[in-house]
């Protein structure tokens, strides 16, 4: 007896495999020694979902999340297995991909057992429903229409906003300067981008807008090049034309991409609590500075020689100490080796950048970025990050005691969403949410989504997920970007009630762009760090502008001003 097991297409088409994809089919060693591995079958078989000349000779590690779902299941076809075992395969999936997969299920001679929580595609191929009932499993024959009429209690499988289970999104808090949920924290101005040893452009003259009322699906066939205009819109690669991209300088932005497993994949043997601990216990979100560093790297490395090189700086650089915006330009206070600091200048970002410290740039920015979301207040211990998972549905008995390991598919898109939204971020960004979630799950995201407080975009498929969520939609096709809606223009929402106080006394607290910098960690009159407890006390005097507080809080003696705050007065009058 044949059988194949198809787990996702990762577990099957390696990411890094550089064999052109035709070659790779043929070499499967499990077709080689059942002698199935015809290049004839192969190649009518790949072209029948979809393949052209130039896929079928590019390199696997280039296909799309799409492609290589297709690609594997044109593999599971050529075994001529008696039994398939299918685990999600509708994944990352076009309509018409759908529709080719449903008309090879329904006509093969081979068993097909499916683990699948896409409704329409249950409906089209099954013949039975297995239901896990009381710890145990009870057939019902028919499809799932069938078994609801059968099982009324199960009607929720086609109603995901009657989902029992609920994630909390945390409040995304104010940008300064925004007011209005359709104003743009970030645009992408007229981008070209081609991929390195691809001879034509993914995608051409891209322009696209975001608010934090922004609701968008991304939609296109698979290897449209949707991904890529994330990709470029998140800042992970540039555009092959220079300077496209503007973002408000103090955007938070979270992004859970296609492939989002591999990074935890790494962390196997921690667990979930303790991945977080890592990934944020120095405030800074150490995979997201791990992935720009790589970019930058790379940009650097494609910047134009002839370019006409930088002022060069006035003196030795030492470190960054705060940033301002000034006449629309962003600028940073540099300090320099063996000069005090009332020898500080303000440069600007583009003139660091270019004369070797991008990566303090980065870093500073990052860590700004932190401070006004609140995370430098925030202890980092295993019951802080386990109440945050509770927000998301991975309760103790997974997030403290198990391991990454020992996550389902479900489980991890869950831990993965709740470091995503650890930083509180202003612009939530989701390639293929709905892959692996149960139908509980799904309702709880949509939930979550309509409730969230920032802007949205999702690439996605599941058109019963994201047509009652999306106002907005940008068609990605031969290689252009259509941009169809607007976003709505509600009042500005900063999250759960119970939120609300905190988010606003960090308002008060961080104020202008210059204030965060001054008013946030500060030390004392001598020098000394503040205790946690005395920083968070600082913070409720700040929102009130007690001075005579912040002045006891920092030891200033009587008579003196505290340096860089002459507005807490000399204590005398």
């Amino acid at each position: 007896m044949r059988r194949w097991r198809h787990h996702d297409h990762t577990s099957v088409v390696p990411a890094q495999d550089s064999k052109p994809v035709l070659k790779w089919v043929c070499s499967r060693p499990r077709l080689v020694e059942r002698q199935v591995a015809d290049e004839t079958n192969a190649l009518e078989l790949l072209k029948s979902v979809g393949f052209t000349d130039e896929l079928l000779n590019a390199p696997v590690a280039s296909l799309s999340g799409g492609w290589r779902m297709k690609l594997s299941l044109v593999v599971a076809a050529l075994m001529d297995a008696d039994i398939l075992l299918l685990d999600e395969p509708t994944n990352h999936l076009d309509k018409k991909s759908i529709e080719w997969l449903v008309a090879y299920l329904t006509t093969t001679r081979a068993c097909c057992m499916i683990v699948s929580h896409d409704t329409a595609f249950l409906d089209a191929v099954c013949t039975d429903i297995i239901h896990y009932e009381s710890k145990k499993l009870v057939r019902y024959r028919g499809n799932l229409s069938e078994f609801v009429a059968k099982v009324p209690a199960a009607a929720a499988y086609y109603r995901l906003e009657e989902s029992s289970t609920r994630y909390a999104f945390p409040a995304p808090g104010r940008l300064e300067g925004i007011n209005s949920t359709t104003k743009a924290i970030l645009k992408l101005d007229g981008a070209t981008f081609t991929w390195p040893g691809r001879d034509q452009p993914t995608l051409v003259d891209a322009s696209c807008k975001l608010t934090l009322g922004s609701r968008v699906v991304v939609l296109g066939q698979n290897g449209a090049g949707k991904s890529t205009l994330i990709k470029l819109v998140v800042g992970e690669n540039g555009p092959d034309n220079g300077e496209c991209l503007w973002r408000h300088h103090n955007l938070r932005i979270a992004y859970v991409a296609q492939h989002s497993f591999h990074h935890i994949e790494q962390h196997l043997d921690r667990s979930p609590c303790e991945y977080l601990q890592w990934r944020f216990g120095k405030y800074i979100d150490e995979e997201q500075l791990q992935t720009k560093l790589v970019e930058l790297k790379r940009q650097q490395a494609q910047e134009d020689p002839d370019r006409e090189p930088p002022r060069p700086l006035p003196h030795s650089f030492e470190k960054i100490m705060g940033r301002r915006e000034k006449g629309g330009v962003v600028e940073y206070e540099v300090k320099w080796w063996d000069r005090a600091e009332k020898h500080n200048l303000h440069i600007d970002k583009d003139r660091l950048e270019r004369t070797g410290h991008a990566e303090e740039v980065l870093k500073y920015d990052m860590l700004v970025a932190a401070r006004a979301a609140g995370l430098d207040l925030i202890n980092v211990t295993v019951k802080e990050l386990q109440a945050h998972l509770d927000e998301f549905g991975l309760p103790q008995e997974y997030g403290t005691y198990g391991k990454v390991r020992g996550l389902s598919g479900g489980q991890k898109v869950k831990l993965v969403l709740a470091a995503a939204m650890w930083n509180r971020p202003h612009l939530l960004i989701l390639d293929e949410p709905t892959n692996f979630l149960d139908r509980d799950s799904l309702g709880a995201l949509s939930n979550a989504i309509r409730d969230f407080g920032g802007g949205v975009v999702m690439i996605s498929h599941a058109e019963e997920f994201y047509k009652p969520l999306c106002s907005e939609q940008w068609l990605v096709e031969a290689g252009k970007l259509t941009c169809d809606g607007e976003a709505e223009d509600k009042k500005l929402k900063i999250g759960k009630k119970k939120r609300e106080a905190k988010v606003k006394e960090e308002v008060k607290t961080t104020g202008s762009i210059n204030e965060e910098v001054k008013y946030q960690n500060p030390k004392d009159f001598w020098g000394k760090n503040l205790s946690k407890k005395d920083i968070r006390t600082w913070a409720k005097k700040v929102a009130k502008r007690d001075y005579p507080a912040m002045r006891k809080l920092l030891g200033v003696p009587k008579g003196k001003t505290m340096p860089g705050m002459p507005e807490l007065g000399d204590g005398l009058s």
